[in-house]
């Protein structure tokens, strides 16, 4: 995944970047960021002023996020990036706010792992401080419909070159423990022949609108406000996003 990470998202996920940044103006310094894979909202929040504390599990990823910040030069704001399992924090102080972006804590399978998480994210979070997940909205239906096909999910051009990529997955459910498991080629043309081909196997765990208050409740966290969008509309059964924002209860 490391690989095509940015390719994939970087443009597509611009939006999210400014709901980032307020929800950092909301909360205040300092931040935490946990699955802040190749440090695209780090970056952005430090450039913004924020001091980040960004942790990642996958080291390629990670390699990628420290490469990105080599690059920005002098940020208004303060980085550190760190190997470290969200499940199992180690990182130390206090933290006014604490994202988990991009549908991050859908990698958490069991309900251990989701309340040791949400446990120390309480634990690191200021008495008067934010934390706020966006998560996915399941839609069983869609799923249903993608079940074992494999779908194109883009096609587009590399940066200064005439090969195309051609993006496909294939979706299958274990619908008992609500688990996503997805399969991702990554098909390079060059012309109408294809070159390579790359392979990443994934699986998320989706989690319902009342089922992840009920696990804010059991650590300890309260959630004040719900939103569906990056714009902050109400939750609605056509929104794509569940955005929690929560507080220490």
């Amino acid at each position: 995944m490391a690989k095509w990470y940015d390719f994939d998202y970087e443009r597509r996920m611009r939006k999210d970047l400014s709901f980032w940044r307020a929800c950092a103006e909301e909360g205040g310094d300092p931040v935490l960021e946990l699955g802040a894979g190749t440090g695209r909202v780090t970056a952005h929040l430090a450039r913004g002023g924020f001091t980040v504390t960004g942790v990642e599990i996958s080291e390629k990823m990670l390699d990628r996020a420290h490469r990105r910040v080599a690059r920005i030069r002098r940020p208004a704001g303060r980085i550190r990036l760190v190997h470290g399992d969200m499940a199992e924090l180690e990182v130390r102080g206090r933290f006014r706010t604490v994202i988990v972006p991009f549908r991050a804590f859908h990698h958490l399978y069991t309900i251990d792992r989701q309340l040791a998480a949400l446990r120390k994210i309480r634990q690191r979070l200021s008495p008067d401080g934010i934390a706020v997940f966006d998560l996915f909205r399941p839609d069983l239906a869609a799923f249903t419909e993608a079940e074992n096909k494999l779908s194109v999910a883009y096609e587009r051009r590399l940066p200064r070159s005439e090969e195309r990529v051609v993006q496909r997955f294939r979706l299958s459910c274990d619908w008992s423990r609500q688990i996503a498991h997805i399969d991702y080629y990554w098909d390079v043309y060059r012309g109408s022949r294809r070159i390579s081909r790359d392979h990443a196997p994934m699986r998320w765990r989706w989690f319902h609108r009342y089922e992840f208050e009920h696990l804010l409740a059991r650590a300890r966290l309260r959630a004040y406000r719900i939103c569906g969008d990056f714009e902050g509309g109400p939750l609605t059964e056509r929104c794509e996003e569940m955005i929690f924002f929560a507080r220490r209860d």
